[in-house]
């Protein structure tokens, strides 16, 4: 669902509080200048919270990653051990 222009106005974390304050200068100015630019302050909103859903969902994914590359790390040298022990019993 997109945001209409009244939803957006407060500042979310992945949006730069910056374009909220151009958003703001745009709607304090007169209506010729503001019909023009209200657009596309708009559209440069709606691609800064998407980018910013983006990142978030990136960085969940990184994250989710560094997890489970540990795990997997602790597996193999558990497994090494295991195998290292079972050697040593076989041969001695």
């Amino acid at each position: 669902m997109i945001a209409t222009s009244s939803e957006r106005a407060k500042p979310g974390a992945a949006v730069p509080a910056e374009l909220f304050a151009l958003r703001e200068r745009i709607l304090a100015l007169p209506e010729s200048a503001r019909a023009e630019l209200e657009p596309l302050i708009d559209d440069v909103l709606e691609q800064a919270e998407y980018r910013g859903r983006v990142m978030a969902v990136a960085r969940e994914a990184l994250q989710r990653y560094r997890l489970d590359l540990a795990a997997t790390r602790f597996d193999l040298e558990a497994t090494r051990r295991e195998r290292e022990s079972l050697r040593a019993r076989l041969d001695g």
